[in-house]
Order: C-alpha cells, then structure tokens, then sequence
C-alpha cells in the first residue's frame, strides 16, 4: 500500500512538471477548473432554447407544449407555452377596458422570469394606489429567453397587427444586447442584429451546415462530459487528472476544429446569406457596441411610438447584472455561484453596460420614461443571483418589482390620468 501511495505521489510530482511543459505555465489548480467551467458553459449557451423554433417575424418562438420547464420560484407552478410561442397560460389577445389594465412583459430571459415571478407583487404595488386599485389585472408575457432588440419591436408590432391590445408596456432589457454577440454573433460571422444562435437555429437550411452541426454536437457533449467527469472530486484536486483532461481536451478540440475546416472548405468562401445577413465590418470592437447599442436605443423609440400612436405606455428598464462594477455588495456564497472570472459575457457588461446607460440617458431627452435599474440591489447583502450568467432569485425579482411600480407611479402621465 505504502509503495502505491509513493508511487502516486511521484506521479503527481512528474504531472506538474509535464503539465508545465503542456501549458507553458505553472500548474493552478483553480485555473484548470475555470478552464474546464468555461468549455461547459460555452456549449450549453450556443445549444440552450432547445425547444425554440425559428419564426418569420420575430426570429423564434417556443413551441407550444403543457410543460415549458419555467416555474415559479413560490409554487413551483409549471407556466405552460401558449398557442403563439410564449410562456404564458393565456394567448396574447387581451381587451382594455376601465376595470382592466392589460400589461405586456417585453424582453429576454430575465423579463421572461420577472413576468412568471415577479408580477404578483408588481400587482399589488400598483394595486395600493388609488389610480389603480379594484381593477383586473392582465399580464401578457412577450419576452423569451435570448431575445434582443429588435425582437423585442418587432414582437410587439407583430401582436398589435392581429389586434393585440395593451395597456402597459414594460420593456426589460439591455444585458442580451451587449453581452451574448461577442460568443454567438461575432464569433460565427453573422449579422449582429440577427437572433442570437441563427446559426445553429438555420441548420436545416443548408445540408453542410446540418451535418456539421450534427458532428459538433456530438463531440461537444463528449468535451462537456470530459470537463465534468473530471471536476468532480477527487480527480480535480490531482495534477496528473487535469493532465490527462488536458490532452484529452485538446484531442476533442482537435477534431472540432478539423470538422469545421472541412466546412468552410466545402462553403468555400461565404456560407448562406440567409444565415449570415449583411456583411458588415467594424474598425474596433468598440464600433460594434456602438452599433448594437444604438439598435437598442433606436427601437426603444420606436416601440414608444407604436405605444403612443395606440393609447399605451411604454415604460424601459435596464437590467440589473453582477458584472456591473459596484452595483452589489456580494457575501462569499453568492461570489462562488454568481460571479466567473473571465465570464465570456463579463467582457460585454463591462464595455456595454457605460454605453447603454449614456444612451438611456439621451432618451430620457426624448420623453421615453427609461430607467436604468443597475443599482437597485446596490444595498442588499442577501443573496440574489442564482448563476453566474445574469438571473435572480424570488427576492431578486420582487425588488424588482418595486422598482418598476415606483417608476409608473412617478410618470407624470400616470399621475394626472
């Protein structure tokens, strides 16, 4: 037994030095698992919205099905997908009318969530006013995970144009538009106003592309089990495992790089319009996030107007996120489960985020009630994010809701109606 362990431990001593010669650094034991919760995340971000499907108007919907896999945080209530493709337990079509108020949910995941966990105290924050209360409220979910501008306009055009009919339009937003481009978009050569993964969502539109997309997934699952397998303990903790996951890492890289080499060769120079859109090339990364943030800002305008030429209220909030630099103070707890050092979306947050807000700021000039909600967890030590992309717990969202509620009780319109 003695032997065994001598042996061991000699193996270990010659892993850090190989290990050493493989990186062409020293040997981090935190380092490689970050390593390794980078190569799952980023598969799972390009194949999430499994059941979505791709729409001619609004990029994609979910399909219609009893159990969405969204649930309510108190409850555990399932939230089915409606006959249109959004989670809600009703269709679209709701009537104003004097004793309703009809209020449409706008945005990407985090508004998704927010109109399954957070409406209920918006409800009766709005409710204890008296401009509001005994009336029935209607809350219309149009938000799916991953939207971006301008799918948020263009879902709201699309409703109204079949005689949708609100009251109240709550747009949340701001993190997809800046964050998800750079790992999605730019790096596949697309459009960076198309929906997010159009890439992958259009596969079957070109039978390269499909049976490429078919291979990658395959060795990607192999890649995530890989980096699963051997973060769990006690393998993690050995130099000669993370050497092992390393070659064998780079043995599955290797063959996803040479499965997409042989796609480009067989695309030749472009591949499909219909998957790329218009060819548009930016000086500097910052050009872009100018670029996507003025689509932001433009259909915001945009969205205000439909609303004002049909008798609504537009009201748009920026999100909250972790990666906005002090807008959380954050125990040790919620640091592990919140925060991932070199973050693929950290990167967008950080250089987006200061755009979006200045740019908020100049719609305000335009008379569109835009709020930026970035701090209002800047004084709550308790945790609220429940992973390290950009979403909340219960607590999370009902903060949220009062945030929203004192926003549309302070319009200056609202109080004179």
């Amino acid at each position: 037994m003695l032997t065994l362990i001598l042996a061991w431990v000699l193996l270990e001593l010659g892993g850090f030095f190989l290990i050493w010669m493989a990186l062409g650094e020293w040997y981090s034991w935190s380092e490689l698992q970050l390593r390794r919760e980078r190569k799952v995340f980023q598969f799972e971000s390009r194949n999430s919205n499994g059941f979505a499907q791709v729409h001619p108007y609004v990029g994609y919907v979910e399909v219609p099905r009893p159990d969405s896999g969204v649930r309510a945080f108190s409850g555990g209530r399932a939230v089915p997908v409606s006959e249109y493709g959004y989670i809600d337990d009703k269709l679209p079509f709701q009537t104003r009318g004097p004793g309703r108020v009809v209020i449409g949910i706008a945005g990407g995941s985090v508004a998704c969530y927010f109109a399954v966990n957070g409406t209920r105290r918006l409800e009766a924050e709005l409710a204890n006013d008296s401009r509001f209360a005994g009336k029935q409220f209607v809350f219309v979910n149009m938000a799916l995970g991953g939207y971006k501008q301008p799918q948020q306009l263009m879902t709201l055009a699309y409703l109204l144009s079949m005689g949708a009919q609100f009251d109240l339009i709550l747009n949340i937003d701001g993190f997809n538009e800046v964050a998800i481009d750079a790992l999605e978009n730019r790096s596949d050569g697309l459009f960076p106003a198309f929906p997010r993964n159009w890439r992958v969502r259009l596969a079957g539109s070109d039978t390269n592309l499909g049976l490429t997309r078919s291979k990658l997934l395959v060795l990607g699952a192999e890649r995530v089990a890989l980096a699963r397998r051997f973060s769990r303990s006690p393998w993690r903790y050995s130099i000669l495992c993370s050497l092992v996951w390393e070659l064998l890492d780079r043995r599955l890289d290797d063959r996803i790089s040479e499965v997409l080499d042989n796609y480009r060769r067989l695309e030749h120079e472009h591949s499909p319009y219909v998957v790329t859109g218009p060819r548009r090339e930016f000086p500097t990364s910052e050009d872009r996030y100018e670029f996507l943030v003025d689509i932001w800002a433009n259909s915001s305008v945009l969205i205000n107007r439909l609303c004002r030429s049909s008798g609504m209220r537009y009201y748009h909030f920026l999100q909250p996120n972790q990666y906005v630099a002090g807008s959380k103070p954050m125990r040790d707890a919620e640091k592990r489960v919140a925060i991932l050092e070199g973050h693929p979306y950290s990167q967008g947050v950080q250089k987006g985020y200061p755009l979006l807000i200045r740019k908020g700021e100049s719609l305000k000039t335009l008379r569109i009630p835009f709020h930026d909600l970035t701090g209002i967890f800047a004084g709550d030590p308790e945790t609220i994010y429940i992973d390290n992309c950009c979403h909340y717990n219960q607590a999370g969202y009902e903060i949220m809701a009062e945030a929203i509620a004192r926003a549309i009780l302070s319009d200056p319109v609202t109080k004179t109606e």
